[in-house]
């Protein structure tokens, strides 16, 4: 039982990261097609609901993280495509898992993890420039609490630390620049840049520097090679480098990590879409 649940655990750590790895346009202002569906291996599953509107959420984790997204498209402004993107997830079964003791174990199994809804909503604009496609996205995260959560349990893992300490904080803001480019018909490049932070979150323990102003922060960045065989499949590979500020100080991490093996492997991933008219 306790190794199936690692195994459970760890997969759902290595897919998260991997998970940043964008369906075709995902991370734009674009919306896809009414009635197109993609999919990866560690992407959500994307529907185009209509032509202003589309959801997506991860089925594989759906029952243990509920999760949903929807992105809206507007008018557009100033020559870029405007959307807003609604997130919405409930962490409490996942985090109820990774309590436990030993090996495996992520949060001590002594604190009680309250319900929490987690509430994220972005700004999109998305505009050709320079012979590549610009996307500005900025934002603001909301963790809501129904319960005493204890300040210690959390996961002190790159990427879920920070995604989890709204809950902690209540609110937290974000903001990036993704800048894709096609190096052949089929062969493309993407690259981001994000930026977070959780205003005030341990200001009161810190004399100066940077989390004085900010609270604690995190920078990602990612670069990814994109080979679209055609529009139904496509192939993913690249890293993913992250930089935070942690209980324990600031701390750098090349990622996806495998800690089992105590190394970098690059990013791969496996998408697929259809059109279903």
């Amino acid at each position: 039982m306790h190794k199936s649940r690692n195994l459970i655990l760890w997969f759902f750590v290595f897919s998260f990261c991997l998970g940043d790895m964008q369906n075709w346009r995902s991370h734009s202002a674009n919306i896809l097609p009414q009635k197109r569906w993609e999919v990866g291996l560690f992407q959500p599953f994307r529907y185009g609901y209509s032509e202003t509107l589309e959801y997506s959420a991860y089925p594989l984790w759906f029952f243990i993280m509920p999760n949903v997204t929807f992105k809206k498209s507007h008018e557009n402004f100033s020559g870029y495509n405007v959307a807003t993107r609604w997130s919405l997830f409930y962490p409490t079964p996942i985090l109820n898992m990774a309590s436990k003791k030993g090996i495996g174990g992520f949060i001590d199994p002594t604190f009680e993890i309250p319900p929490m809804i987690g509430f994220s909503l972005s700004l999109i604009m998305t505009k050709p420039m320079f012979g590549s496609e610009i996307t500005l996205n900025s934002g603001i995260d909301i963790g809501l609490t129904f319960g005493d959560l204890d300040a210690r349990s959390n996961i002190e893992l790159p990427l879920l630390y920070h995604r989890l300490s709204v809950f902690h904080n209540s609110y937290g803001l974000h903001t990036g620049l993704d800048i894709e480019n096609s190096i052949t018909k089929k062969l493309s490049t993407l690259v981001d840049v994000d930026f977070s932070i959780l205003p005030g979150m341990d200001s009161k323990e810190t004399d100066s520097g940077i989390s004085k102003i900010l609270g604690e922060y995190s920078l990602e960045h990612k670069f990814l090679l994109i080979y679209e065989k055609s529009k139904r499949f496509r192939i993913l590979t690249g890293y993913k480098f992250v930089f935070g500020e942690y209980p324990f100080g600031p701390e750098s991490r090349l990622l996806p990590f495998l800690p089992l093996v105590d190394s970098w492997i690059p990013m791969i991933e496996l998408q697929w879409g259809r059109s279903l008219r």
